[in-house]
């Protein structure tokens, strides 16, 4: 069914039909659950849902050994992403996830001395995609120590480093990198 179509079913029904509708979906289906957690529900629930998130993205990212690191996976968590993004988080919670997924992926890099290019480019895109709706929200003096804190971490990485310091400079309006 169209979208359009859908819209004439939704224009003939009465508004108890409308609300019986909606009752329905939000038992059948998991996502509006959680759509609606997250939209109507309270900050408690909100801040489940993004420490649940958290914790997957970590996971994704976890390994024991530092003599063969597990490779982080990498589709499993742009998924989560994704899906983040399509539940309605609000910007400010979707900065602290993509800071969140790039703090992982330096600490992998970092502690166990793991690099590939498909870890430095999901690094870059997550750091950039934060840098980006950091421009659109204006709290950017809140963010920029947590991201301060990301550089000094790869500044000795000149393949990351070099990919993530021009956005950075521009979203914070410095000349050049202070640290």
């Amino acid at each position: 069914m169209r979208k359009s179509e859908f819209i004439k079913h939704l224009e003939h029904l009465e508004e108890q039909d409308l609300r019986e509708e909606l009752l329905m979906l939000y038992d059948k289906l998991k996502e509006v659950r959680e759509h609606y957690k997250i939209d109507l529900g309270s900050a408690k629930d909100r801040e489940r849902v993004l420490l649940k998130a958290k914790k997957d993205i970590a996971g994704k990212y976890a390994t024991k050994s530092y003599r063969r690191p597990r490779r982080p996976r990498i589709q499993k968590v742009n998924v989560l992403l994704k899906e983040l993004e399509k539940k309605g988080l609000l910007d400010f919670e979707m900065i602290d996830i993509y800071l969140h997924n790039t703090e992982c992926g330096v600490y992998l890099m970092k502690e166990y001395r793991f690099h590939s290019q498909v870890l430095y480019n999901t690094i870059i895109k997550s750091f950039n995609q934060a840098l980006l709706m950091i421009q659109g929200e204006g709290n950017q003096a809140d963010i920029e120590a947590r991201c301060q804190m990301i550089l000094d971490d790869i500044k000795d990485l000149p393949a990351l480093f070099d990919f993530i310091i021009p956005e950075y400079i521009q979203t914070f309006d410095q000349g050049e990198y202070d640290h």
